[in-house]
């Protein structure tokens, strides 16, 4: 047992470091190797494709890699960098998120554990206050109703002051407490959290934003904090596809390829202006945006060949985004062609875009090649952005 987990936990580390590319902060060797930055650019290549069952959930300062049931945690643990520790759970292992406290480790059978950056951590299961009646019910053989004992979560997210899970009942809980109830016939298709307040989108294409808005990451139009989700009323009757909750700010793409972006603009991470040219001189725009801005995307210039569809006043490609990713003071778009754009904070190199920038308060043009396939995950830390291939 103990050679086919070492042998199992050599092929985890060789699939980290053969499979991903990165660029941005490696300050504590939680992506192998010991130096500061991963570089301005993407470092490695994708000709290699990760397993299907390969996780990954950076933090800050560690990341947390799973396949099947085995996890390892790399990085600043028990204060010393360049540290590794693993750990096997009883089955296999289908949600990571992290935060700089912990890691959340959700299981197939519906279990949430958490593990702390530790060399000598173990999992702690999280318990849940679970309302009796909210169970699914169950009747006898004989007619009678019985209750169910089987709770189970299925989807998670954390941040650095927020902690949030959602049942296969429909059931809302922020930490171990339940906070919302949404109907039996809704489902979540994502949730996602910045460093205090979480989104969560529907599959009809509603989102729900709580937590602390008072830099306006709910998109309420109120700087306040919600205790539980919130339908963003601005956003309501706009089919939304997919969403990003950065660390004060979120971000949405819409059905019809438009991105929206709320919350705070201190390094351009929604895609808007800082400053604005006038006749008078660079006046510097708000910081703070409490209502989705529909963002202007330049072009997309990709190299797809075939079915191109061509601007009537340019040789340009028109391509929508499809996906939205956040860091804390960063974001990144993949358009639907596969090509890659981002903004924000850039003094780690967290944009991948190959030259030096302290930021970019505009969507660029992320050159790396391989990023034009659709296949391509996308993973933004706080301070780094990770791309990986699926097999």
């Amino acid at each position: 047992m103990l050679i086919l987990t070492l042998k199992r936990l050599i092929y985890l580390v060789w699939s980290i470091m053969s499979t991903f590319v990165l660029s941005g902060f490696n300050g504590f060797g939680q992506f192998g190797g010991v130096s500061q930055h991963a570089g301005n650019a993407f470092t490695g290549d994708l000709k290699i494709s990760a397993p299907n069952s390969l996780l990954i959930a950076p933090s800050w300062s560690y990341t947390a890699y799973a396949t099947d049931n085995l996890l390892l945690l790399r990085g600043f643990l028990s204060s010393t960098p360049n540290s590794a520790t693993y750990i096997q759970t009883p089955v296999k292992i289908t949600q990571l998120s992290t935060c700089d406290r912990f890691c959340l480790v959700l299981c197939e059978n519906g279990k949430l554990h958490k593990i702390r950056p530790e060399i000598s951590a173990k999992l702690e299961e999280v318990k849940f206050d679970v309302e009796v009646q909210s169970l699914p019910q169950k009747r006898s053989i004989f007619g009678e109703t019985k209750q169910s004992d089987c709770f189970r979560i299925v989807q998670i997210a954390c941040g650095a002051n927020i902690t949030v899970a959602v049942s296969a009942t429909n059931a809302v809980y922020n930490a171990s407490s339940k906070v919302y109830q949404f109907p039996k016939h809704y489902r979540v298709r994502q949730l996602q959290c910045g460093f205090e307040h979480a989104l969560l989108l529907t599959t009809n294409g509603d989102i729900y934003s709580w937590g602390n808005g008072f830099r306006g990451q709910l998109g309420h139009d109120v700087l306040r904090v919600e205790e539980s989700p919130l339908l963003i009323d601005a956003l309501a009757g706009i089919k939304i596809t997919s969403i990003a909750a950065g660390g004060w700010h979120s971000a949405a793409i819409s059905a019809f390829g438009d991105l929206y972006a709320w919350g705070f603009n201190s390094n351009g991470q929604m895609g808007l202006r800082i400053f604005k040219s006038t006749s008078a001189g660079n006046i510097k725009q708000p910081t703070v945006f409490t209502l989705p801005q529909v963002v202007d995307l330049p072009p997309c210039i990709c190299s797809r060949s075939g079915n191109d569809v061509k601007s009537s006043d340019s040789n340009e490609t028109e391509c929508p985004p499809v996906r939205v990713f956040a860091g804390a003071r960063h974001t990144l778009l993949q358009m639907s062609c596969g090509a890659l754009y981002a903004a924000g904070w850039n003094a780690y190199g967290q944009l991948g875009l190959g030259r030096k920038v302290e930021f970019c308060d505009e969507f660029e043009n992320v050159p790396i090649i391989e990023a034009n396939d659709k296949d391509i995950n996308i993973i933004c830390s706080a301070w780094c952005t990770i791309l990986y291939k699926g097999s």
